[in-house]
């Protein structure tokens, strides 16, 4: 007999608990399949109903403090659930791999982003450490493989790790009964909307320069919603196009998806850096399920998606002018409109959504299950 409550804990010390991947996506998932699901994150205020996940809250700290005392407190509290899978989330919980493992705990590590690329854009870094922290990177690879399992985001990022032990969970979003129900697209608010962390590696300048454009159409607003660090929010404040801007702030799941239901057109327009360049923006696959048809960035992989769903218009995401332009092509045709935003819905409902890549992490368990029994 064993007095274990649960079977699966997932860990972050960086993530908040309400992160949609973590908690909304794999740990309702595992819910759904019968496990006993805990999860230990950052806490958040929020107003989300219960999911049956077990939430156990811990308190953000600044970044060095959580790369020690916060990694330490998560792996402890993750020990004290007794759970019999222990399934990471940061790169910084990588050390306990090994020491999970001669614990006999199954460990899955979910590489959530590409490590080495990561750490060359972290621009806290200085220049003469980044080598050095790449190096490290190239060693907790070596330790992240330690897993039973690694789950990946991307097929990029599976690279980096053994094929036998990596599968690929991408992190698309799923269907909901609202979306299915939505307005037409041509009956929306005339806006164009981003929802996600606001920077300017994620296009945030071209966004509001795009606004102030002689193109941007007219009677149109832009809305967006994340995240903002204080210096660039009092920059973009200033610029003309905030004229034509609406900034929510961050807002709770539930309100992100209103805002985006009544918008026309998404933006994407995270700039050409190694790490954004084969990505899957999460985002651009909400609007998808929305029926928002997006203007994004063009790289190769986007183009792949949305070409092939004609769902989009793809653009050089320095540019304010080519995004404005974007924006008013749809403005100027609501066939075209119409007939991409049809074209987004499908693409989600295909193939873009969280119910086709469960069989995935499931996968992941069972492998994770199976080695272990195997020893």
């Amino acid at each position: 007999m064993t007095d274990r409550t649960v079977d699966v804990v997932h860990v972050s010390s960086a993530h908040p608990w309400t992160d949609n991947r973590i908690h909304y996506r794999e740990c309702v998932s595992l819910v759904d399949q019968g496990y006993r699901v805990a999860l230990i994150a950052c806490d958040r205020e929020s107003s989300e109903p219960a999911t049956g996940v077990q939430v156990i809250r811990t308190p953000s700290l600044p970044r060095w403090k959580r790369f020690t005392l916060g990694t330490f407190r998560a792996v402890r509290l993750a020990l004290r659930t007794k759970a019999r899978v222990v399934h990471l989330h940061d790169p910084e919980l990588i050390w306990a791999i090994p020491i999970l493992r001669s614990m006999g705990r199954i460990v899955i590590y979910d590489a959530h982003e590409d490590l080495p690329v990561q750490i060359q854009n972290k621009r806290y870094l200085h220049p003469l450490v980044v080598p050095v922290v790449a190096i490290l990177a190239l060693v907790l690879l070596k330790v992240a493989s330690m897993s039973n399992q690694i789950v990946a985001a991307t097929e990029t990022i599976a690279r980096r790790f053994p094929q036998g032990k990596v599968v690929v969970v991408r992190n698309y979003p799923p269907l909901r009964e609202e979306e299915r129900r939505s307005v037409p697209v041509g009956e929306r608010e005339k806006s164009v909307v981003y929802l996600g962390l606001v920077s300017t590696d994620r296009g945030a300048d071209v966004m509001v320069g795009a606004a102030a454009d002689e193109k941007f159409p007219a009677e149109w607003r832009l809305h967006i919603a994340g995240e903002m660090a204080t210096p660039l929010h009092r920059r973009l404040e200033a610029h003309p196009g905030w004229r034509t801007t609406e900034y929510a702030g961050r807002l709770a799941p539930r309100e992100a998806r209103d805002l985006l239901l009544r918008a026309r057109v998404g933006l994407v327009v995270l700039q050409d850096t190694p790490a954004y360049r084969e990505s899957l923006p999460t985002k651009m696959f909400e609007y998808f399920a929305a029926g928002v048809p997006v203007v994004a960035s063009d790289f190769p992989l986007w183009r792949s998606i949305v070409d092939r769903y004609e769902c989009g218009v793809l653009v050089d995401p320095t540019s304010p002018e080519a995004v404005a332009a974007a924006i008013a092509s749809y403005a100027s045709d609501p066939v075209l409109l119409e007939r991409h935003s049809r074209n987004a819905r499908r693409a989600a409902v295909e193939e873009y959504n969280w119910n086709a890549v469960v069989p995935a992490l499931r996968r992941a368990y069972e492998r994770a299950f199976t080695q272990s029994m195997n020893g």
